[in-house]
Formats: structure tokens, C-alpha cells, sequence
């Protein structure tokens, strides 16, 4: 699909509508893909993240399709590649003693089959910039202390995920990294004005991955913002080619869209 200048950002009031509208818009056009496509929802205090029936549904319609794992909601696994909420809490939310257990748990984490080629959020505190260095590099902390230090460069505010040397391949179907940047966006003098994310997909697909995808950029946006000292405001989700599902056949997820149409809120701009 050739690039629409006319194509306008999906917007939602928070991240259940925000999916919810990035579903419906899929499904609507032909052939089920978006390409490019930008996902954006508002992070506001007095504001609840999610819509609990939209949640409620999107958590059935995977557990009914086979997705879930050992009966655990697909979108808090997913999620957890990109901010493993759970380790934080249980680190009592200190940073140090997070990437400390998470770093530990590394070996663990590779085992399991689905994350053989990589983990995001290992990429994110690990990453190996030469196979013969032992020390890895954590890029959240290099961001949190460049901010600290007052270097407020926004090029300095980014993470890579995508490593040409392992990444580029010729399988015809390659399942990990899809997400290829995060960037920390800090608005106003010193963050005054908010933090945005802003994370880039290659390929991302609505019914499977999104939810989960937009749950775990928010975790890690709060996280990111609470140690730089701002208030995160905006979650931006960019994917070159965003796929209704992994089949890109929308008879699978007729009774999925009818279920969610009647909670969708429009939302026409940003706010």
C-alpha cells in the first residue's frame, strides 16, 4: 500500500479505546492492513487506563482462540516483554534491584521457546554491542542518568532494539524483534510539560499483539518517567504495517469486532 498523506492518526481517549479504534479501522479496509499507522491515547491522572469490558473481551476472545499460556492473560505476557511489571513490584519499585533480578533471570528467560532469538525489555537494560564484550550495555539507565545529569538532548532519549547482526536473516517468517525504537519524548523546559513514547513497529498485528504491545509501552513509559522526575502524558505507537491478525483474514474476528463496536468511543483529535 502506497503512503496516504490523508491518512489520519488513531486516536483514542485512553489505551482500551485507542485499540479499539485501531481494530475497527482495519477491519474496514481492504485487505485488513494499515501501512503506515500511528496508535495514540492520553495518559491522564484522572483518567482510568482501560475499559474494563473492553479488556474483558479482547482477555475471552484470546483465551477462546487458544492464545492464552497456562491460563494467564495473553495481553499481561505480552506486555511483559516490554516492561515486566511484576519483577518491578516485587523489586519494590527500586530501579537498581529491578535490573539487578531481571539481569539474573536472563538465562531463564531464554530458555522459553518464544523468546529464543531475543527478549525487548533484555535488549532494552543488556544489550551486547559486540559478541566479545562481557559487559552489556543498559540503555534505560544511561537515559535516566543523562537526564539527571541535565543533558536534555531528545536524540539522547532512545532506545534500539533491532541488531543487524542477528536481526537480518532469511527466514521468510521471523517472529521477533517487531519492535524496532522507543523513544522518550520530554516536552517543556526540564519535562515540564509531559513525556511522550513513541515506539516504532516494523509489524505489528491488532488482534494478537497490539493490546499487549500498548500495555507494556505505558508500563515502561511510567517507570521511565518516575525515575526522570516527570509526568508521563501520551503513549504514541507508529507501525509500518499494521495487520488486522496474523492471518490478515477478517471472517476469524467478525464476532471479536461486533463485540467491541458497540464500546468504542470516536475520537476526532488529539487532545
Amino acid at each position: 500500500m502506497l503512503y496516504d498523506p490523508n491518512i489520519e492518526p488513531i486516536y483514542g481517549e485512553n489505551l482500551s479505546q485507542a485499540w479499539a479504534a485501531a481494530l475497527l479501522k482495519c477491519y474496514e479496509v481492504p485487505g485488513a492492513i494499515l501501512s503506515p499507522a500511528a496508535v495514540c491515547f492520553p495518559v491522564r491522572q484522572e483518567q482510568e487506563l482501560e475499559n474494563i469490558e473492553i479488556r474483558r473481551t479482547v482477555d475471552k476472545y484470546l483465551a477462546r482462540s487458544g492464545k492464552s499460556i497456562l491460563k494467564t492473560s495473553i495481553v499481561n505476557t505480552i506486555a511483559g516483554t516490554i516492561f515486566p511489571q511484576s519483577i518491578w513490584e516485587h523489586a519494590n519499585e527500586d530501579r537498581h534491584k529491578f535490573f539487578k533480578m531481571f539481569r539474573e533471570m536472563i538465562p531463564n528467560v531464554r530458555r522459553c521457546r518464544a523468546n529464543k532469538r531475543g527478549h525487548y525489555f533484555q535488549r532494552m537494560i543488556a544489550y551486547l554491542p559486540n559478541a566479545n564484550e562481557d559487559e552489556p550495555i543498559n540503555q534505560l539507565e544511561h537515559i535516566i542518568q543523562t537526564w539527571k545529569k541535565g543533558n536534555h538532548r531528545h536524540s539522547a532519549l532512545q532506545v534500539g532494539i533491532f541488531d543487524p547482526r542477528v536481526d537480518h536473516t532469511n527466514a521468510p517468517r521471523q517472529g521477533f524483534p517487531c519492535l524496532q525504537q522507543v523513544s522518550f519524548h520530554a516536552s517543556g523546559s526540564n519535562g515540564k510539560d509531559g513525556l511522550s513514547v513513541v515506539a516504532f513497529y516494523a509489524n505489528q498485528t491488532v488482534v494478537e499483539k497490539a493490546y499487549g504491545n500498548y500495555l507494556g509501552l505505558y508500563r515502561l513509559g511510567m517507570f521511565m518517567a518516575k525515575e526522570m522526575g516527570i509526568q508521563l502524558k501520551e503513549v504514541v505507537c507508529i507501525a509500518s504495517a499494521l495487520k488486522l491478525n496474523n492471518t490478515a483474514g477478517k471472517s476469524c474476528c467478525k464476532t471479536l469486532v461486533h463485540a467491541i463496536k458497540p464500546l468504542v468511543t470516536t475520537v476526532n483529535a488529539r487532545n
